[in-house]
């Protein structure tokens, strides 16, 4: 597999939530720690983030525009040839899913899920940077500035997707949603518990 960095987008404000997502926690674990965790378990050399977090290999953006921007910081310190992107608030992400998106060859400036802008895999090129550059520019109107323009621009290919993984894009933005999304986690954990130790039981002499 090609050496590919990894970004966590987690700049934002979370004024829907009420306090920063990125620090809410599932079994002790952060969301922000998950990201960084899922992204490296994918094979990613290095991950950044995108925000400003002590202690992490924050990746701040400078414009404060959203996700674009902190894509164009991600992309201003990747050294490798493709930029692996994952959103903070996306609890139910797998690393497989990232993994078959890594792996899938694909000709254009990126890939990722269809009817899904993330997690993205982008190449790191001119042609991305520039297109961010275009929407960022002062001059561009904000409501042109948005992930759906960019990935019109950027031509960036969908990969069919299974209804059954749906759910695991979906994201955490309002506490409605987060408690959801523990209710949901504290439904699967245990079956996923008992089914291990019924494979147990049946392995044992």
């Amino acid at each position: 597999m090609q050496k590919i960095t990894g970004l966590v987008l987690a700049g934002g404000r979370s004024s829907r939530m009420g306090t920063n997502k990125a620090l809410l926690e599932i079994n002790g674990e952060t969301l922000l720690n998950r990201a960084v965790r899922l992204l490296e378990l994918s094979g990613c050399k290095e991950v950044f983030i995108s925000g400003d977090y002590y202690g992490q290999r924050s990746v701040p953006d400078r414009a404060q525009l959203g996700p674009l921007a902190g894509i164009a910081a991600g992309l201003e310190v990747c050294k490798t040839e493709k930029l692996l992107i994952l959103p903070v608030d996306m609890p139910y992400m797998t690393s497989e899913l990232l993994q078959l998106l890594m792996r899938f060859a694909f000709a254009g400036n990126g890939i990722s899920y269809a009817d899904a802008q993330f997690p993205l895999l982008l190449l790191n090129n001119d042609a991305n940077r520039e297109i961010l550059a275009g929407l960022l520019a002062p001059e561009t109107p904000a409501n042109q500035r948005s992930m759906h323009q960019f990935c019109h621009a950027a031509l960036i290919i969908e990969l069919p997707i299974s209804p059954k993984y749906q759910y695991c894009f979906e994201n955490t933005n309002t506490p409605a949603e987060w408690q959801l999304c523990q209710r949901r986690l504290n439904e699967t954990v245990p079956k996923v518990i008992g089914a291990a130790a019924r494979r147990q039981e049946s392995e044992s002499p």
